[in-house]
């Protein structure tokens, strides 16, 4: 990547997109041939809870998807293949009603980003992969917010990828705007009828929309990871994209967060 801003008080630095050396060494082509992925469920509070694990090294990870998705979907074999096994341990679970930890569907509610954080607690602590690192994508960043205060005791850093935990007028209206399945192009549905039926992402992303259209009404914007933000001091990497509609100011998260470093991509959504 090219550095071509960077605000050394706020820990902001952007970046423009530039060609990515994709070669790997020897040793990390030996190490990737030899690991697998292996899918497995669990019961956490009654509920049946899929995840998968890749990897077996000292550096362990939560990986947590994002609204309307999976583990297969978000973070698919080619993501997790460019992490050397030797050096990362990397578990991703379908929080409750997404993907493998279904029947029953999710239910979509203001505090759901709060409850799926204790089901990945519980996760590691059942794979016996404390302390780790936590990563979450859209919907999983909140849960990854929510998981490193609940967890304080085992979470070392966090990495948040296309966060907000605010939404503003604007991103209000985007979601209203895009509450209806049936205006979407094509292409966007396919991605989920890879693993969802029609119906299950129809409905979903309504009741989504509909509970970030709450938030923005009732709760003056601040999803309830906002308020538990102050309280975090782990290493924190925000990672954003110059295009994303979704988001607000990402770099607010510097302003709230006093261990955070910021990187935008500016031609990336």
């Amino acid at each position: 990547m090219v550095n071509t801003e960077s605000s050394g008080n706020n820990g902001v630095i952007i970046e423009e997109s530039a060609p990515i050396n994709t070669e790997m060494s020897n040793a990390t082509k030996d190490s990737n041939e030899d690991c697998t992925i292996h899918e497995d469920t669990t019961i956490i509070n009654d509920l049946k809870i899929g995840y998968c694990i890749y990897g077996h090294g000292e550096n362990r990870m939560l990986f947590i998807c994002g609204g309307v998705g999976c583990y297969k979907k978000d973070y698919p074999d080619c993501v997790l293949s460019a992490f050397n096994p030797s050096v990362y341990t990397i578990v991703c679970i379908d929080p409750p009603g997404y993907g493998t930890s279904r029947p029953p569907d999710r239910k979509q509610e203001v505090n759901r980003c709060m409850k799926d954080a204790g089901f990945c607690i519980k996760l590691m602590e059942h794979l016996h992969m404390t302390p780790f690192s936590v990563v979450g994508w859209s919907e999983g960043s909140r849960t990854a917010i929510h998981v490193a205060n609940q967890g304080k005791q085992y979470v070392k850093s966090m990495i948040l990828l296309s966060a907000g935990s605010r939404v503003d007028y604007r991103g209000a209206g985007i979601f209203r705007g895009m509450r209806n399945t049936e205006q979407w192009l094509p292409d966007a549905m396919e991605a989920y009828l890879k693993f969802y039926s029609k119906e299950y992402v129809t409905k979903q992303w309504a009741d989504l929309c509909d509970v970030v259209q709450q938030v923005y009404d009732l709760l003056g914007g601040r999803f309830p990871c906002d308020y538990v933000l102050p309280n975090l001091k782990l290493p924190v990497l925000v990672l954003t994209g110059g295009m994303d509609r979704f988001c607000a100011d990402p770099k607010y998260f510097t302003t709230v967060l006093p261990n955070c470093k910021m990187h935008q991509h500016i031609s990336s959504s």
